[in-house]
């Protein structure tokens, strides 16, 4: 038994260890290894931190709005270029026929003819530079109008406007345009602790985070060697309360594997949100963490994972202690929640209650740190109450997970527990007598597992389920016989036990035909080991001395593999043994209880599971406390004597 324990163990723990060295890896490549600015800030709260001075010197860059602004006027002021022309032969070709208007060309001529003059803040300029003052100008307009020119009467100008070089113009300048506003030197404080954060500071934060971000490009093997030591630590931790307190889950790689995939997942999926600009880490609905592991483990585990889990990705998280804040929260009001419920209208409510906690514990953060409300401040709210909608599809979530790790849940657990189940409604009706033994054994199986650690409701579920192969064949089992004639008096003494051993094969057809799920199954593959049928294996060897038929006479088995299976093993022979005793005192139901158990331990049934001998002493008393209580056994005390 320690032989096979060791090596169990060694195995278990190897397995542990490969599914740690890969998740952290799966981890480490979605840490976002940019530098991080580790200040949460908001527009018009109150600074909370150390006063905080430039680092270093950075710029200060202008808001898309500052460059809008400078880009219009540019535009609105830029520099018109022009070309010069002698105009004056070209004005007497067309003009002619008016020899008074003649003399006025030369004049024209050197006042200047310009198709339209500029605005005020626009410079006017010749193609080789040369500033030009437009204003005393004259317009074709103007020259119909003073001397009474017909309108469609065209007058060149002189100068004419250069569109290829005023736009190239315009273009340099615009590329020439300045980004920045300035430059922040090393040692200028930037905002200390007390102070409101204004417009202004929240624009040199924001250029700072900006600087932050812009450096952090660059090969860091210290954060990284330090990453990965970080996650390592996490990882042990993991690994040690699991073996203190659900060594079951380390011991079933199914389970394990559920576990870990639904750790490993929430943290990669936050730290990807994390590292993209568009994306908002509280929308990630993390809140599935603990409502997945406590519907497969137990509650405790959920909450603990959950808290393990907030520490491993909040040093890689900008605004960490916010995020921190509304996920212990909302991990929290999940666990309290979420409970005992198995219908859709109790998980919409739930799920209101949780988004409502969400909203007041954000709501709360900001009044602290005096922030303002404003659209940045909103998004973190809102992407926590949009990723808690996906609470409303848990039950398929649930029934995915069963069916991708071959687990089974807590709910589904419950209604196979149901005694309206199908199954155990045609027990209770085929075989009474073998329904009330199970139901008993289910009882004493969950106050044992309570006592030395396990599923409660694994345990009693397979119980409930573990002798239903008896149906087919009710009436050859003693407890639901009514008449003192047995069937068993017209058959051999191995057809009987023929009949007792095809219970196994039986509850096993039947459970597969009801879609029972393989943990259930496996108590009725288990619970009697690969123990004999005794009672005719002692009839036949009586009459018999020289046969060894054993074979015969024994069980299929496996023998139990789990504490869970091997409880119930141990629940259904005490349960039957005490039962068939004729006198039910507190010495025959102790000395009964002593007899099954050691019998089981040596021949070997309890070898495979992973249960210790202390706990099957606690085991052991229990049961002897157990069935006093069911047979009213009162300790005898001795009479009054008359003195």
């Amino acid at each position: 038994m320690k032989a096979w324990n060791s090596i169990q163990g060694y195995q278990k723990w190897l397995y542990f260890s490969l599914l740690t060295i890969a998740s952290t890896v799966v981890i480490f490549l979605a840490i976002p290894f940019q530098a991080q600015f580790k200040y949460d800030y908001r527009l018009g709260q109150v600074w909370l931190e150390d006063d905080l001075i430039a680092p270093t010197d950075f710029v200060l860059p202008k808001s898309p709005k500052d460059i809008e602004a400078d880009r219009n006027a540019l535009i609105e002021s830029k520099d018109y270029y022009y070309d010069y022309h002698f105009r004056i032969e070209e004005w007497q070709t067309l003009l002619r026929a008016d020899s008074t208007i003649a003399p006025e060309f030369e004049r024209w001529q050197n006042r200047g003819v310009v198709a339209a003059l500029p605005g005020t803040n626009h410079r006017a300029m010749l193609i080789d530079g040369t500033r030009l003052d437009l204003s005393a100008c004259l317009t074709p307009a103007a020259i119909r109008a003073n001397y009474g020119l017909p309108e469609n009467t065209e007058i060149a100008p002189t100068y004419t406007l250069n569109t290829a070089r005023t736009d190239s113009a315009l273009q340099a300048h615009l590329g020439d345009l300045s980004l920045n506003k300035g430059i922040i030197t090393e040692g200028t404080p930037i905002v200390l602790r007390g102070a409101t954060i204004t417009p202004e500071r929240f624009e040199v934060l924001k250029a700072l985070e900006q600087n932050f971000d812009g450096s952090g490009t660059a090969l860091n093997w210290q954060a990284r060697s330090g990453a990965i030591l970080y996650i390592f630590l996490i990882f042990i931790a993991l690994a040690a309360y699991l073996n203190a307190y659900y060594s079951h889950v380390l011991a079933h790689s199914s389970s394990l594997n559920l576990f870990l995939f639904t750790f490993v997942a929430a943290a990669v999926a936050t730290l990807i949100f994390a590292s993209v600009e568009v994306l908002n880490p509280f929308a990630v609905p993390l809140v599935l963490v603990p409502v997945i592991l406590r519907s497969f483990f137990h509650d405790r585990l959920a909450l603990f994972t959950h808290f393990i889990l907030m520490l491993l990705v909040a040093p890689f998280l900008n605004g960490a202690v916010h995020f921190l804040t509304v996920q212990f929260a909302a991990g929290l009001a999940t666990i309290f929640n979420i409970r005992g419920i198995y219908k859709r209208s109790q998980l919409v409510q739930s799920t209101l209650r949780i988004m409502l906690v969400l909203f007041l514990v954000h709501f709360s953060y900001h009044l602290i740190r005096e922030t303002e409300w404003n659209t940045s401040n909103l998004i973190p709210l809102a992407s926590s109450l949009a990723g808690t909608l996906v609470l409303l599809f848990i039950f398929p979530l649930i029934y995915f997970f069963e069916r991708t790790f071959g687990v089974v849940s807590d709910l589904t657990l419950l209604e196979l527990s149901d005694t309206n189940n199908p199954l155990l409604k045609r027990l209770s009706k085929e075989a009474p007598g073998t329904f009330q033994h199970t139901m008993q054994v289910a009882n004493l199986a969950e106050h044992a597992t309570e006592l030395v650690g396990g599923n409660t409701l694994l345990v009693r579920t397979g119980a409930l389920y573990h002798d239903i192969g008896k149906i087919p064949n009710a009436q050859y089992f003693t407890e639901n016989q009514s008449s003192a004639t047995s069937p068993h008096d017209e058959l051999s003494y191995i057809e009987s036990a023929e009949i007792i051993i095809g219970h196994i094969g039986e509850g096993i057809e039947l459970a597969k035909k009801y879609k029972l799920p393989d943990v259930v199954i496996d108590f009725i593959r288990t619970h009697h080991g690969t123990s004999r049928v005794e009672y005719f294996y002692r009839k036949y060897k009586a009459d018999h001395t020289e046969s060894e038929l054993f074979e015969s006479f024994q069980y299929p088995g496996p023998k139990p593999f789990s504490k869970e299976t091997a409880i119930v093993m141990m629940s259904d022979a005490v349960e039957a043994s005490t039962r068939s005793l004729p006198e039910k005192s507190q010495q025959a139901l102790s000395d009964m209880i002593d007899r099954v158990i050691e019998h089981q331990l040596s021949s070997g049934q309890l070898d495979n599971a992973d249960i210790t001998l202390k706990e099957i002493n606690i085991i052991r008393e229990a049961f002897k406390k157990f069935m006093r209580g069911v047979y009213h056994v009162r300790v005898s005390y001795p009479e009054a004597r008359e003195s």
